[in-house]
């Protein structure tokens, strides 16, 4: 905050996600610091988020933009995959195993770093 005797932690911080789950985890590990004597700090990174919709959207990790401002366009291997939801499979069940993208709805993208393994970063 902008008072120095006044903090924050939890979904209420700038920049980081509002989910419950990230708020209690930042707290124990805050706690752990202050208390316990420990020194692991939250990583945001990590953290993944859906949209729930009829087709829902989700994301973990860095963004395309990021991955590219941190290791580099040589520094990185994509991989991206059109498919059909679960939910339509029954009924779709007549296309080919390989949608086009007229066939397909969905839209997945993995970014690796292969100088670390293979990582996945976003």
């Amino acid at each position: 905050t902008t008072c120095p005797h006044i903090f924050a932690v939890g979904d209420v911080l700038e920049g980081r996600p509002e989910l419950t789950p990230v708020a209690i985890q930042a707290g124990i590990l805050l706690a752990r610091r202050l208390f316990g004597g420990r020194v692991l700090r939250m990583d945001y990174e990590g953290v993944a988020t859906t949209v729930f919709t009829p087709l829902e959207y989700s994301c973990v990790g860095l963004s395309g933009e990021e991955a590219l401002e941190r290791y580099g366009e040589g520094g990185l291997e994509v991989f991206t995959q059109l498919y059909r939801p679960l939910e339509w499979s029954p009924p779709a069940m007549a296309y080919p195993a390989k949608p086009t993208r007229a066939e397909a709805a969905c839209y997945a993208k993995v970014i690796t770093v292969p100088s670390e393994g293979g990582r996945i970063v976003g």
